[in-house]
């Protein structure tokens, strides 16, 4: 129970720095079901977790799933920890 408590932890925190975990995804679909599909070839998939990364297929996607700190999407609307942290030394 610690492991898998630990491992939220870390899954949360990547959010909590203004990352997207890609946590959900949606894939190409003919005729799309919502309109966001409508944006994807067939074998892509889109991020529905909060940045809209499209990925080129189910092991794309895996990949980053898990481990969405390999190549770090910032979240739509909201500046990472890290950027934040930039922006105050720079300032002071």
């Amino acid at each position: 129970m610690a492991q898998m408590n630990a491992q939220a932890d870390a899954w949360h925190a990547i959010r909590d720095r203004g990352f997207c975990n890609h946590g959900s995804a949606i894939g190409y679909r003919h005729p799309p079901v919502r309109e966001v599909q409508r944006l994807l070839k067939p074998g892509q998939l889109i991020c529905t977790a909060g940045c809209d990364t499209v990925f080129a297929d189910e092991n794309d996607w895996y990949a980053q799933l898990d481990d969405p700190m390999l190549n770090p999407v910032p979240l739509r609307d909201r500046s990472t920890a890290d950027e934040g942290l930039a922006r105050a030394a720079a300032s002071g």
